[in-house]
């Protein structure tokens, strides 16, 4: 995107530069400026001409500083995206240690039972079940 902005800026400031020379060759007159007992005789472009430098300096400043506040919102964005990222690293790595403790309670628990009675698996809720039990889901979001 910033690529199109200064190319609009460089599109817009070629335009300035062609009507100054359009006003150039169409006022090929003299203007008398006089300042304090000084006169000058100028071309009449010449005025113009500094109001068009003006002009382009400030598009060419807007254009190098178009982008410096994104840049630095993109900069203190990444920084903050990098934390996360450690600190998803962390849960991971916490996620892990309990899956494999949670695992080996369950060996644990699997070798209590298999000196007693075989494990039964609960069993599965019936369609009806199911369908009655929407009311609440559908009630608690």
């Amino acid at each position: 995107m910033s690529k199109l902005s200064l190319a609009m800026y460089l599109i817009a400031l070629i335009v300035v530069f062609v009507l100054l020379g359009v006003f150039a060759v169409q006022n090929p007159s003299t203007q008398d400026f006089t300042l304090l007992g000084y006169v000058w005789r100028v071309p009449l472009w010449v005025p113009t001409g500094v109001g068009v430098a003006v002009t382009a300096a400030l598009l060419i400043l807007k254009a190098s500083t178009a982008g410096i506040g994104s840049r630095f919102q993109q900069l203190g964005h990444d920084r903050e995206i990098d934390e996360h990222r450690g600190l998803v690293a962390d849960l991971r790595e916490e996620n892990a240690r309990l899956r494999e403790e949670v695992a080996a309670r369950r060996g644990e628990l699997s070798g209590l039972r298999s000196g007693g009675a075989p494990m039964v698996a609960a069993p599965r809720p019936s369609l009806r079940d199911s369908v009655r039990g929407w009311g609440s889901r559908l009630a608690n979001r």
